[in-house]
């Protein structure tokens, strides 16, 4: 893995205009940077990938084992929201087999990497994650646009339109599709119109509207024109809504949405303690527990509240001495402690992956760099490609 300086496009906006949501959906590519690229080789792309996939495996049986549990009060998840998590986990895992159609559409892993072998589980965003279109449009035209010649573990955009057309093969109500975000947010509002896109792309309609016009007339979920919503997809946060009359009416108002409820399980931090007690030593995970005393000793150790998705209160350091700290959390529902990996460092510049999981495989890989060693969501999002 190397890190290369380079001179940028004067604007990489007008490479949009090809595609009829490019300008639509600028908004989401906020956070692109192409004045620097990644480059690694098909070996470790190939060992990025597989790790990913394990991990999502594993993720899944996290999930599992924390609803089969009732893990719900170490989670941060209050007893009303855990019914509906239970409901929703049932609806996708009942008697031995997955129902792919109670399943998700896409999720973030976001990866350690430290450039050779190590590659640890960092966090998990399978609820509302954000940077799909930067990862799988905007990425791709910079890579035709300036390197042709190589290539990029970049297949979203086609898994996409296929994992559409899979969740709503043969179920009544999938043939139009709601998409809603909390309205101003040009990034949300930007990826929502790619999504759009790509569900129409596979025979959905589709329309968006702002999650403060969905209405609800003692029966129904109603979108803007007073139709009834029968599938929603959105970009906010599911520990938002369960606490609104949104939660209370989910159960009786005959609309799927993605991703769905149990999805909020594998994005809760705190899976990560979870997972290093189901799976102790695994080589990609992080030594993680509910207190410092769980981490023997490390030297380098990050505290994360459970809740907050991208936005989670994090605390770092190193021997003892703070070098990174968000500051409290008015609602933390609950600390997880894990021993901070080592991650690419060059120049002053700290970089994580995010590989996407569309349905349950990998197919996709955006870098994100910036100056903090937490590298937050504020942190730029720049490309990658590899060679043979």
């Amino acid at each position: 893995m190397r890190r290369i300086i380079m001179k940028a496009r004067a604007d990489w906006r007008p490479g949009l205009r090809k595609y009829p949501y490019g300008v639509r959906a600028m908004g989401a590519g906020a956070r692109w940077r192409e004045d620097v690229r990644y480059e690694f080789t098909a070996q470790q792309i190939d060992l990025i990938e597989s790790v990913a996939d394990e991990l999502y495996g594993m993720l899944r049986e996290a999930t599992r084992a924390a609803v089969e549990g009732r893990l719900f009060q170490p989670l941060g998840i209050r007893p009303e929201a855990a019914r509906l998590v239970e409901a929703s986990w049932h609806d996708y895992w009942a008697g031995g087999r997955f129902n792919e159609r109670a399943g998700g559409l896409v999720c973030r892993l976001t990866l350690a990497y430290d450039g050779r072998d190590s590659v640890k589980l960092l966090s998990c965003n399978a609820d509302c994650p954000e940077g799909l279109f930067a990862a799988s449009v905007i990425q791709w035209n910079w890579l035709e646009a300036m390197f042709a010649d190589s290539d990029q573990f970049n297949g979203l955009h086609e898994a996409l339109v296929e994992r559409w057309e899979e969740l709503a093969r043969g179920a009544a109500g999938r043939d139009h599709l709601h998409l809603t975000c909390l309205t101003p947010d040009p990034a949300r509002e930007g990826e929502l119109v790619y999504l759009a896109a790509t569900a129409e792309e596979a025979g959905i309609g589709a329309s968006l509207l702002p999650i403060q016009s969905i209405g609800w007339d003692g029966q129904r979920f109603r979108g803007l024109e007073g139709e009834a919503i029968g599938w929603l997809a959105k970009q906010y946060p599911w520990e938002a809504m369960v606490d609104d009359a949104f939660g209370q009416h989910l159960r009786t108002g005959g609309m799927a949405v993605l991703e769905p409820l149990w999805r909020w399980v594998p994005s809760n931090h705190g899976i990560l303690a979870l997972l290093w007690h189901l799976y102790p030593q695994h080589p990609n995970l992080c030594r993680a527990g509910a207190d410092e005393a769980a981490l023997g000793g490390a030297e380098a150790i990050t505290v994360r509240t459970h809740l907050g998705l991208d936005h989670a209160a994090t605390r770092m350091s190193e021997h003892g001495q703070v070098v990174a700290d968000t500051g409290p959390s008015e609602n933390p529902g609950g600390f997880v402690w894990f021993e901070t990996p080592h991650i690419f460092h060059q120049e002053g510049t700290h970089a994580v992956l995010d590989c996407w999981i569309v349905g349950d495989k990998c197919l996709g890989m955006s870098v994100r760099e910036s100056e903090d060693p937490r590298v937050g969501p504020e942190s730029a999002i720049v490309p990658h490609l590899f060679r043979a």
